[in-house]
């Protein structure tokens, strides 16, 4: 895969995974809709989509756009689903589950995490996926807006959730 299909593909399962989420378990359709605006603004952001992804690719990424529309616009997802060229009708086609085998296109290599002293966010650090605590506390208290909160003070308590959050509480 080229680095635009790795990422359009990795958008796109990372979108799909967290919509199912909103829609299965938590009915949260507002954050729903406001992913697939994420992922409509991404591909709009990789075009012209033709240079550097193929056409399965494309078509892949659109079709799971489409589904994903499909629980909250139905008659414009049945349009778009006819343009990508489907003769069956939309209510055929299945939810596109993330399986096992495409757990790995979605994950992410590199995270930001925000940095909190007191509780306020004072920075933000980038760090690959699944980085320790020591690294991000190191990677944290090198940051200027970090720094300067927590400079001569002594950290009281780390708390620190992996890939997620990090919070100094110092005194």
């Amino acid at each position: 895969m080229s680095e635009k299909e790795r990422e359009l593909i990795a958008i796109t399962y990372r979108t799909l995974d967290r919509v199912t989420s909103d829609f299965e378990t938590r009915w949260h359709f507002n954050s729903a809709i406001a992913l697939i605006m994420e992922l409509t603004n991404e591909i709009y952001a990789a075009e012209p989509l033709e240079q550097g992804a193929r056409p399965e690719v494309r078509r892949e990424v659109l079709e799971m756009l489409t589904l994903m529309l499909a629980p909250m616009v139905p008659h414009l997802a049945e349009e778009l689903w006819e343009k990508l060229g489907h003769t069956e009708g939309l209510w055929n086609a299945k939810w596109p589950y993330l399986g096992v085998d495409r757990v790995e296109l979605a994950r992410e290599d590199e995270v930001e995490i925000p940095v909190q002293v007191n509780g306020r966010v004072r920075g933000r650090v980038k760090v690959a996926a699944g980085a320790g605590e020591e690294e991000v506390v190191k990677l944290a208290l090198a940051d200027p807006g970090v720094a300067h909160h927590a400079d001569g003070k002594r950290i009281v308590k780390k708390i620190f959730v992996p890939d997620r959050l990090l919070n100094l509480v110092v005194g």
